[in-house]
């Protein structure tokens, strides 16, 4: 699983408990990266647009790709 290439789309992550989380995936960890040495995939959730939460691989059960559109974080005005 390349978690890196989830960065920017909007996806469905599946946790090895069978709870699912829907949100802009935009912050990827490396393991050499991540001082725990394990790569994280981090969601801006869905119900919630202020909550971040991260997920190591190793949790991930299955990951859906919900839209691949691009990401507007800004617009001029």
């Amino acid at each position: 699983m390349n978690l890196w290439e989830y960065c920017g789309k909007h996806v469905k992550i599946t946790v090895d408990e069978g709870q699912s989380f829907t949100g802009r995936a935009d912050l990827y960890t490396s393991a050499l990266d991540n001082p725990n040495g394990v790569e994280t995939l981090s969601i801006w959730q869905d119900d919630s647009k202020d909550t971040l939460i991260e997920f190591e691989i190793h949790e991930i059960a299955y990951i859906e790709i919900l839209s691949d559109n691009p990401v507007v974080i800004a617009e001029a005005i």
